[in-house]
């Protein structure tokens, strides 16, 4: 587990960061800071990192020092450890500090392997984290200039992410 806790480290810096897209509604009623944290989980689903760093700005720095690069090279050692992964988006909450800067406060679940086919043999759900992420528009869209996570329990998890889990994992609960 302690690769999974470090590639949720990397991965949140992106607001990452779907194969597995649930918890959120229709694309056509998200926002545009919810497509971004889509998109750049897809990306990193899809194994291509060059998509998923445009979702990371230039100058990033979060409160453990890690830059882009640093980003770049933990989500590269990740996806070649880890062949097949998934994400599952359970929550996201935005709030616009005006047009260009947001907070973004995103509950998503991660496994790699097979563990979600596995759920009902081990009774997993995978490892579910709590995001807090700075965002800023640019000319790309919307990035990451700074984030923070933490594990969370089930039993911490906000009431519409505990929702989207029963349904990914109706065997578990």
């Amino acid at each position: 587990m302690k690769h999974v806790a470090g590639f949720v480290k990397t991965i949140s810096l992106f607001s990452i960061v779907l194969a597995i897209s649930t918890g959120c509604g229709s694309g056509e009623k998200r926002s545009d800071i919810d497509k971004a944290i889509y998109e750049a989980v897809d990306a990193v689903v899809d194994n291509d990192v060059e998509k998923f760093m445009k979702f990371i700005d230039i100058n990033y720095l979060d409160s453990e020092e890690r830059t882009k690069q640093d980003i770049r090279e933990k989500v590269e050692t990740y996806l070649n450890r880890f062949r097949v992964i998934a994400i599952n988006i359970l929550n996201i909450k935005s709030v616009k500090k005006d047009n260009e800067n947001a907070d973004v406060f995103a509950e998503i679940n991660f496994s790699h392997g097979f563990g979600k086919m596995l759920s009902k043999v081990i009774r997993s759900t995978g490892e579910s984290y709590r995001f807090t992420l700075n965002m800023k528009r640019n000319d790309y869209g919307w990035v990451v200039i700074n984030a923070e996570w933490n594990w969370m329990s089930i039993e911490e998890l906000y009431p519409e992410s505990i929702k989207v889990l029963r349904e990914l994992f109706p065997d578990t609960f």
